[in-house]
């Protein structure tokens, strides 16, 4: 297939994700399969095992599925089974966060496992990833700092960055500045999930005080003019994600703050979250938005140029990476 992609052909548009967490990538017939003589469960029904209504009882099932995969095999297993359902939605790369510090299994015993699951995904299907793991934040700050040190001190081979994540009403930004600090100067590259409930002030203690380049959901930044300008002309980009909206944003369509970033010139790039939890894959997303907001083929493309470009994957994959996107849409590094 060559040209511009039609709007009914979203699964083949080459993509690149930057916002989907291997947990939530889970398939709902392998957490039943992980968590037989580990976890107990509500229901043993793959239709339902991943119901919840809110925030609160996401993580509650979030948590849960953690804790069935206890072993390096198991995260090889849903690691390759999360990146070729992505490959199946056009993803040609994905960074991809994770929360070890949530499994009962060393951090090196997980990156083991990843590495691996990454390795056979590529094998199978071409697909390119790289992990973020990052800061659950229902958990201790020095829990995070921990896990700052193990990522800053362990292989690199396939880990890039460190994020962070979990329920914005629990421990706020500032508690884990000792974390990024060790982050940074371990060389590491970070972002942070910021602004899902709509806080400007969350996504100003990420860019300033954790020294993030990144920010993942973001939407709270349109509430504050000044910050707005500000991410625009620095060129940060926000990763933000259909499924997040559908349950936090109940506001008009025509203000929606996808919009209001779009509209506003902020750097954007559409991710999945969690696929599997939320029943969608990132190639619904698409059609989902284009639906919904009008955001059109020239708009998810200049998105994923975007997003690699904003991404966090050197050497000669990344020059492959861009040899995959769509003909005749390539630019020249930082056009």
């Amino acid at each position: 297939m060559s040209g511009r992609p039609a709007a009914d052909t979203w699964p083949a548009m080459p993509k690149v994700e930057l916002h989907c967490h291997l947990e939530g990538s889970v398939r709902p017939a392998t957490f039943l399969d992980l968590a037989r003589s580990r976890v107990q469960l509500p229901t043993e029904d793959p239709a339902h095992v991943y119901d919840y209504t809110d925030m609160a009882s996401f993580m509650v099932v979030f948590e849960r599925l953690c804790a069935s995969v206890a072993t390096a095999e198991d995260v090889a297993r849903i690691t390759q089974e999360a990146l070729e359902d992505a490959a199946a939605s056009g993803v040609v790369y994905r960074e991809m966060f994770c929360n070890p510090t949530l499994h009962p299994l060393p951090y090196q015993d997980f990156l083991a496992g990843a590495t691996e699951g990454i390795t056979r995904a590529r094998d199978a299907t071409g697909i390119v990833a790289r992990l973020i793991p990052a800061i659950f934040r229902g958990q201790a700050p020095e829990v995070a700092t921990e896990l700052a040190r193990a990522v800053a001190a362990g292989p690199r081979d396939v880990v890039v960055g460190l994020g962070m994540d979990g329920d914005e009403l629990l421990g706020p930004p500032e508690e884990f500045a000792d974390a990024y600090a060790v982050a940074r100067d371990g060389g590491l590259a970070c972002t942070a999930h910021a602004g899902e409930r709509f806080s400007p002030h969350e996504v100003q203690v990420c860019l300033d005080l954790l020294g993030c380049t990144r920010i993942d959901h973001g939407y709270g930044i349109v509430e504050d003019p000044e910050l707005t300008a500000r991410a625009r002309d620095a060129g940060t980009l926000f990763t933000y994600a259909w499924l997040s909206t559908t349950y936090n944003y109940r506001g008009p369509l025509h203000r929606h703050p996808f919009l209001r970033m779009r509209d506003a010139g902020l750097r954007m790039s559409l991710g999945s979250d969690d696929p599997a939890m939320g029943g969608t894959s990132l190639a619904g997303d698409y059609r989902s938005v284009a639906r919904a907001l009008g955001f059109t083929a020239e708009d998810f493309i200049r998105q994923n140029l975007d997003a690699l470009e904003s991404s966090w994957l050197d050497g000669p994959d990344r020059e492959a990476v861009r040899s995959r996107l769509w003909p005749g849409t390539t630019t020249p590094e930082g056009a």
